[in-house]
């Protein structure tokens, strides 16, 4: 499923005002089962479990194995994204299979290019994809800096993919999840709060979850962070900080 980290930054860090509008996908049960996997819907609903605490169950939808299809996936994001405002975060999160530029839905693929043009569309000012997916690190095209092949998404977009572009991503029998899922979780519940100043920031979750995933996968996993944003840019500000 599932190279270096690079950031290009903006002049001002994002701070945490504004709701967390997110769409959760996990996909462990595919309509051609012989595609099937283990965790993925588990990585999802961990990961609703997580965010409910800081923003509201309408702000929120979750799609896992037989709802999460291509058609519902596109619907929920368009409808929800369109709604955030400037100081909102949109978050789409995915955990299942992957290949070159595409997610695996349910009966279906994603491609990264429908993404891209919900996410241009909104106007949050903080827009995250966060994929535990093989190959997911196709998503961070070659170019060069100040043109990224993943512009069209806008500015302030920050991509966290599970793996390089020809890495498996893996599902670990004893964590009970994706092995980069287990981690980023453990990264937002606080543990890449270094600093203990409440706020997870770009670069803590980064220099958390990159380190922990290549050692459990003895290096057979590595993420990958890429986009056009600030990397002091607040993906969320913990609970009674």
């Amino acid at each position: 499923m599932k190279n270096a980290f690079f950031i290009l930054l903006l002049l001002l860090p994002l701070s945490a005002k504004g709701k967390i509008i997110a769409v959760l996908v996990g996909v462990s049960e595919y309509e051609q089962s012989i595609n099937n996997l283990h965790y993925c819907h588990s990585d999802a609903v961990e990961m609703y479990k997580l965010l409910i605490d800081y923003t509201a169950p309408e702000n929120m939808v979750l799609l896992t194995n037989q709802h999460a299809k291509r058609d519902n996936i596109v619907y929920y994001l368009t409808q929800l994204f369109q709604q955030a405002q400037p100081d909102d975060m949109v978050f789409f999160f995915f955990s299942g299979h992957g290949n070159k530029d595409v997610f695996m839905t349910y009966d279906s693929v994603l491609y990264f290019s429908t993404l891209e043009q919900i996410f241009k569309k909104t106007k949050a000012k903080r827009k995250l994809i966060f994929a535990d997916a093989c190959f997911s690190g196709t998503l961070r095209q070659q170019g060069s800096p100040e043109t990224p092949n993943n512009s069209n998404a806008g500015t302030n977009v920050l991509l966290f993919l599970s793996s390089r572009s020809d890495q498996f991503s893996q599902e670990d029998l004893s964590l009970k999840n994706g092995a980069f899922t287990y981690f980023l979780l453990a990264g937002l519940r606080g543990g890449a709060d270094t600093d203990k100043d409440g706020n997870i920031t770009a670069r803590e979750l980064f220099n958390f979850v990159y380190p922990k995933v290549k050692e459990r996968t003895n290096g057979r996993q590595i993420p990958v962070m890429w986009g056009k944003f600030d990397e002091n840019m607040i993906i969320l500000k913990l609970k009674n900080k």
